[in-house]
């Protein structure tokens, strides 16, 4: 039987049901939000949403059909929007006040968060009370775990907040902090200094071990009940994964794997 016949039998409920079902993704706009500075993973061009982490999310829910907006904030604003429900959020790294607030999809990048100091002042770093007495330079509103958590609480190191990784650069140049927390990996490092003109790669150095490898997740408040979409993200993104959209996607900004 054509599709024209199976329509025609279907009672008039049965017929809104159906077309409503079917779209239900694509009414519902769903607004990501995310931090506008941390080039590669994600940052703003000209107004417009860039970045690794971005254009996999982008792929994703494209691939869903879902209908949505990425808007980049910087990640104190973001960070708020995605607590009072009002956005999803990407470039959210998991704590254990965070996963009683937020539903997480699967990660959808690991990348090294590195050490960053004056190129001269290198030490030897092997664990967080390395960094016993130091001011330490780190986005605003970041949180890198519990470890990074705890430490800041127990007093192990200070935090020195800035909206922007090239601020913090100069304030490590400066003398006003002693490291800085970057990722992903070297690239992370050669993005901002690339970025800024009064910066040198060759002013700074990284610590071999980094202080820790740093996943990436979109999270939605609990409060939306989104569970059942968020298992289909993870579906989603397993297919960018074994089909190789991720690694071209990481191709296209040099990012590591």
């Amino acid at each position: 039987m054509g599709l024209p016949k199976i329509i025609a039998k279907l009672s008039p409920l049965m017929l809104i049901f159906t077309v409503t079902t079917s779209t239900v993704s694509l009414a519902n706009e769903l607004i990501v939000t995310g931090p506008n500075y941390g080039a590669p993973k994600y940052y703003l061009e000209n107004g417009q949403a860039k970045g690794f982490v971005v254009d996999i999310t982008r792929w994703v829910l494209e691939d869903l059909n879902q209908a949505y907006k990425i808007k980049l904030l910087p990640w104190n604003r973001a960070y708020n929007n995605a607590l009072k429900a009002k956005m999803a959020v990407i470039g959210l790294s998991k704590n254990s006040s965070r996963i009683k607030i937020f539903d997480y999809s699967d990660a959808i990048y690991f990348g090294d968060l590195m050490i960053v100091v004056k190129k001269g002042q290198e030490f030897a770093y092997q664990a967080v009370a390395d960094l016993q007495g130091m001011q330490v330079g780190a986005s605003h509103g970041a949180s890198y775990g519990d470890v990074f958590d705890n430490a800041v609480s127990q007093g192990v190191f200070q935090v020195r907040s800035f909206e922007n990784a090239t601020t913090g650069l100069k304030l490590l140049l400066n003398g006003r902090i002693d490291a800085v927390l970057l990722g992903p990996g070297t690239q992370g490092l050669k993005r901002h200094v690339n970025s800024d003109d009064q910066l040198d790669i060759n002013q700074f150095s990284i610590l071999k071990i980094p202080f820790k490898r740093d996943a990436k997740y979109l999270g939605i408040h609990k409060s939306k009940n989104m569970q059942p979409f968020i298992k289909r993200f993870n579906q989603s993104l397993k297919k960018a994964q074994k089909s190789g959209v991720v690694e071209k996607i990481l191709d296209r900004y040099e990012a590591p794997l």
